[in-house]
């Protein structure tokens, strides 16, 4: 969770081409590494960039040789020699090609061409000005995959699921390959955990007064209250607490609690939305019915664009012009990824009244939404989009939290996987 995130740049930058020769040329290309490393270190204070010079074909192999093990890499061609890009283009790793936009460009033009056409993961910008934010914009894909990659995510389930998870046999084979293969795609680690555990080690230590003093809070700031049972509330509360005691104790980024699973079965009777409500203000990510599959945008949402996503229902009305229903019983109330509340909540119960200590969160609406599936299977995202328009609040019905967003409804059915 602390490790140190480190990114290698590349810079072309032979004293003699296209910018022109010595002694000049060699102020101008020391002028122009220092002033991108000094925005990079500036908007990643976290990440350690590490620089490297390439002026003759020796230097490309003895980068290679160095940084093997690097999550991706950083070019930035600052004087055209041709040819230097594509060897390390080649090496398969993810590449950020960076242009100055006059002497570099050559050299940019026909490596990125030559590199997207060939399939390899390149993106890349050309500009007058290294330091501006579109370039650090680009960068920022190689630290979100970095973050990816070091995430370690903690997985609470019931005892019989953690073994499935654990034993590749028979009817369990489906199962098991869903985290390997997400690992080996993602580089996200899954710690699991199972509940009997989990209620040992950290919930049942969650004294009563603690959970109550959150509950007490969480129904003071909530702008109605529309649940009879403060039991549950209190439990959601002391939930709140192991789940941030655990992932504090196991150096994890993100929790996800088989919520559904657990509470019917008495393995753990605490419902965890109004916790994962609460993460988000410690910095842990949360994820909804232990769903491996939604971690992976989530994670990436948060790193990419700080935003702060959730797992939906979706639910779809044709005959109101196409309206989406994203329901479920947790939202976070700042999906802006800002240190304090955005949107009010209320607390309420759900599903016919079966569930309780659900929140019913009162999103930003004429705003861009994004939906995103993952399929490890297919190595596949699916992406809609529509506009916010309102939220519904119909607690009887399915799910607490109801954002309804207007799209092209009817295209994303005919489409939907």
């Amino acid at each position: 969770m602390g490790s140190v995130i480190r990114i290698p740049v590349v810079f072309i930058d032979p004293e003699i081409g296209d910018l022109g020769a010595p002694p000049e040329s060699s102020k101008i290309l020391e002028k122009e590494k220092n002033a991108l490393i000094n925005a990079l270190k500036s908007s990643f204070p976290g990440v350690e960039f590490i620089s490297y010079d390439i002026r003759d074909p020796t230097d490309v192999q003895a980068f290679l040789n160095a940084e093997g093990n690097a999550v991706g890499y950083v070019v930035v061609t600052l004087n055209s020699l041709m040819g230097f890009i594509d060897p390390i283009v080649r090496s398969g790793k993810p590449v950020v090609v960076i242009s100055e936009a006059y002497a570099g460009a050559g050299e940019y033009m026909l490596g990125i061409s030559k590199a997207l056409s060939e399939g390899y993961p390149v993106i890349g910008i050309s500009t007058r000005n290294l330091a501006s934010q579109v370039v650090i914009a680009k960068v920022r894909y190689l630290v979100a995959l970095a973050r990816l990659r070091m995430s370690r995510v903690l997985f609470v389930v019931s005892p019989s699921l953690k073994s499935h998870l654990y034993w590749q046999f028979g009817p369990n084979t489906d199962m098991y390959s869903v985290f390997r293969l997400i690992q080996s795609i993602t580089g996200i680690t899954p710690v699991v955990m199972d509940a009997n555990e989990f209620r040992a080690r950290f919930f049942d230590k969650v004294s009563d007064s603690e959970a109550s003093e959150w509950a007490d809070r969480w129904i003071r700031n909530a702008e109605a209250v529309y649940d009879d049972s403060m039991d549950e509330i209190r439990n959601s509360a002391k939930l709140y607490i192991a789940m941030r005691n655990a992932v504090r104790e196991l150096g994890v980024n993100a929790v996800a609690i088989d919520c559904i699973v657990l509470y019917n079965t008495g393995l753990l009777r605490a419902w965890p939305c109004l916790g994962y409500m609460q993460l988000w203000y410690d910095g842990i990510i949360p994820i909804c019915e232990a769903d491996p599959y939604a971690t992976v945008p989530i994670l990436i949402a948060k790193y990419l664009l700080n935003r702060n996503g959730f797992v939906v229902n979706v639910g779809v009305d044709e005959e109101r012009g196409g309206e989406f229903i994203y329901h479920h019983c947790y939202a976070p109330t700042n999906p802006h990824g800002g240190d304090r509340p955005e949107v009010p909540y209320v607390i309420t119960k759900a599903h016919l009244g079966t569930k309780h200590a659900s929140i019913h969160v009162k999103l930003p609406t004429n705003e861009p939404v994004t939906v995103v599936g993952f399929n490890p299977e297919e190595r596949l995202l699916t992406i809609h989009v529509s506009k916010s328009i309102g939220n519904e609040y119909s607690p009887p019905q399915a799910c607490a939290t109801k954002l309804i967003g207007s799209g092209n409804a009817i295209n994303v059915i005919r489409n939907w996987q």
